[in-house]
C-alpha cells in the first residue's frame, strides 16, 4: 500500500510539477488565514490588524513577484499596493491598521533587519583594496546630495533647515538591494566588472553609504525633536548619541562573541555548532530590538540604529560563521520584512495632501539632487584606474534608492505622532518628507535599474582579448580598449 502510494506521488510530481507549485502558493495564504482566524477570531476579520497585515504581506509578495517577472524592481509594486490600500474607499476601511503604533513597530523591526544585514556585510578590508576611491564614494555623493536637497527644500518646499537636512539624508542613501543584483547580472553576462574592481567598490561603498545616511538622519531627527530644550543640550546631544551608540554596540558585540564563541575557536567540539549558531542569531536579534526600542524610549533615537550596526560589525570580526546569520536575515528580509516595510510606507501616503505644486516641486528637487549625485559619484571614482566611461557607469549605479527611504522615510512622522506633537508646521514637514521619500523610490529605483542594465552596453567592456592578452613568451600584456578612454 505504501509503495503504491509513493508511486502515485511520483507520477503526480513528474507530470505536473508547475501545477503543484502554483497550488501550494495559492493555498498557503488561505491556510495561514484560517489558522489565525480560528485562534484570534475578530482580530483576523476585515478591519482587524492581523487581516490587514496578511493582505499587505501576501499582496506585496504577489505584486512584487509579478513586477520582477517583467524586469522591474519589486519594491515599486509593493509601494503602489500600500498606497492603494490606504486611499481606495471601501478597501481602506477593511484594511485599517489600528493602533497606528503597530505600523511603526513593524517598520522599526524591518529597520533592524536592514541594519544587521548591512553591518554583517561590511568589511573594512574592502576599503583597503580600493584605496581612497571607496571612501570618497561613501561620503562625497551622500553629503553633497543631502546638502542640495536641504537647500532646495528650504526655498521650494518652505521647510526649516533641520527638516531639510532630515529630508536630505533620507533620500541620499542608495540601495544595495537593487545595485548588487544588477551587478551580478552584468557579471554573468560577461562584462568586465570584477577584474576592474567595480563590483567591490560599489558593493562596499553602498553598504557604508547607508550607514552614514541613517546615522546622520538620526542625529538631525534628535535635534529636530528637542527644539524646546537649551541650545547647549541640542549641540551636545548629537555627539553624545553617536558615542553612546558606538559604546553600546561594541559592548553588545563583545558580549555575544564571548557568550557564543565561534565553534572553530573551541578546543572541544561536541556537536554544539548548531546550538551556538542558533543562540548567536537569537541573542543578536533580541539585543538589537532592545537597543532600538529601549534607547528610543529614553529619548536617544539616534543611538539605537548605530548600536546595531556597530554590534554587527564586532560580531562579524569575532565570528567565523557570520554567513549563517546573514542567510537567515536574507530570508527574513525577502519573505517578510521587505514586503511589509514597503507596503506600510505606501500606506503612509495620503493622496489628499499631495497637491500639484508639491508634486512638481518635489520632482524638480529629486532630479536636481540625482544629477548632483551622479556628477559627484563620477568625480569620486577618479584616480581609481577606471576609464571615463567606467566612472560614468559608477555614477549611474549610484542612482537607485529604495530600502533606506522606506525604512526611515516615515520615521519622523511616526515619532511625532507617538509624542502627540500636534503643531501643524511640524506635522506638515514630516508628511512632506514621507511624500518625497516615496516619490524618490518611484523615480530612482526603475530609472537606476534600467540605466545600469542598458548603459552597461555602452559604458562597460566585456571580458575578451581586448583587455588581457598573453604573448608567446608567457608575459601578460595590458592593452588599451578601442573606446578612446584612458584605462
Amino acid at each position: 500500500m505504501a509503495i503504491h502510494f509513493r508511486n502515485i506521488q511520483k507520477r503526480i510530481l513528474n507530470s505536473c510539477p508547475l501545477f503543484l507549485k502554483c497550488l501550494v502558493i495559492a493555498l498557503l495564504p488561505g491556510f495561514v488565514f484560517l489558522t489565525l482566524l480560528t485562534t484570534t477570531r475578530n482580530f483576523c476579520l476585515p478591519g482587524g490588524p492581523i487581516f490587514s497585515l496578511l493582505i499587505l504581506l501576501f499582496g506585496c509578495l504577489l505584486v512584487g513577484y509579478l513586477l520582477e517577472r517583467v524586469g522591474l524592481p519589486s519594491v515599486i509594486g509593493m509601494l503602489l499596493l500600500g498606497v492603494g490600500l490606504s486611499n481606495i474607499p471601501g478597501i481602506k476601511d477593511a484594511t485599517v491598521l489600528k493602533p497606528e503604533s503597530i505600523s511603526q513597530d513593524i517598520k522599526n523591526v524591518c529597520l533592524i533587519v536592514i541594519l544587521m544585514r548591512g553591518g554583517l556585510s561590511l568589511d573594512i578590508m574592502d576599503i583597503k583594496k580600493c584605496s581612497s576611491g571607496v571612501v570618497r564614494l561613501i561620503f562625497m555623493p551622500c553629503f553633497v546630495e543631502a546638502a542640495v536637497y536641504a537647500v532646495l527644500s528650504v526655498y521650494l518646499l518652505k521647510l526649516g533647515w533641520l527638516d531639510g537636512f532630515m529630508l536630505g539624508f533620507v533620500v541620499a542613501a542608495v540601495t544595495p538591494a537593487i545595485i548588487v543584483p544588477a551587478l551580478m547580472r552584468l557579471k554573468d553576462d560577461g562584462y568586465y566588472i570584477s577584474e576592474r574592481n567595480i563590483d567591490t567598490m560599489l558593493i562596499s561603498a553602498s553598504s557604508f553609504d547607508d550607514v552614514v545616511a541613517i546615522s546622520s538622519f538620526m542625529v538631525f531627527l534628535s535635534s529636530f525633536l528637542t527644539t524646546n530644550t537649551s541650545l547647549v543640550y541640542q549641540i551636545l546631544k548629537g555627539p553624545l548619541e553617536i558615542l553612546l551608540g558606538i559604546v553600546l554596540g561594541i559592548l553588545s558585540g563583545l558580549f555575544l562573541s564571548i557568550l557564543t564563541p565561534p565553534a572553530l575557536a573551541l578546543e572541544t567540539r561536541v556537536n554544539i555548532d548548531n546550538y551556538l549558531q542558533h543562540a548567536r542569531t537569537c541573542f543578536m536579534f533580541m539585543l538589537a530590538i532592545i537597543a532600538v526600542f529601549g534607547l528610543n524610549y529614553f529619548g536617544f533615537s539616534g543611538s539605537g540604529p548605530l548600536a546595531v550596526i556597530v554590534m554587527s560589525l564586532v560580531i562579524r570580526k569575532g565570528c567565523l560563521e557570520e554567513e549563517y546569520i546573514s542567510g537567515i536575515l536574507d530570508k527574513v528580509w525577502m519573505y517578510a520584512a521587505e514586503p511589509l516595510l514597503f507596503g506600510l510606507v505606501g500606506r503612509d501616503i495620503q493622496l489628499s495632501i499631495i497637491t500639484t505644486e508639491l508634486l512638481w516641486k518635489s520632482m524638480v528637487i529629486i532630479f536636481i539632487g540625482l544629477l548632483f549625485r551622479v556628477v559627484t559619484a563620477f568625480l569620486a571614482a577618479s584616480w581609481t584606474g577606471l576609464s571615463i566611461r567606467e566612472r560614468l557607469f559608477v555614477g549611474v549605479s549610484w542612482i537607485p534608492k529604495a530600502t533606506v527611504q522606506a525604512a526611515i522615510g516615515s520615521f519622523a512622522l511616526s515619532t511625532v505622532r507617538e509624542m502627540d506633537i500636534t503643531e501643524e508646521k511640524v506635522v506638515r514637514s514630516c508628511e512632506i518628507i514621507v511624500t518625497v521619500a516615496v516619490l524618490v523610490i518611484l523615480v530612482s529605483a526603475p530609472l537606476g535599474s534600467l540605466l545600469m542594465r542598458f548603459g552597461a552596453h555602452y559604458l562597460l567592456r566585456k571580458s575578451c582579448v581586448e583587455y588581457d592578452t598573453v604573448r608567446e613568451d608567457g608575459q601578460e600584456l595590458q592593452e588599451t580598449p578601442d573606446n578612446g578612454d584612458k584605462v
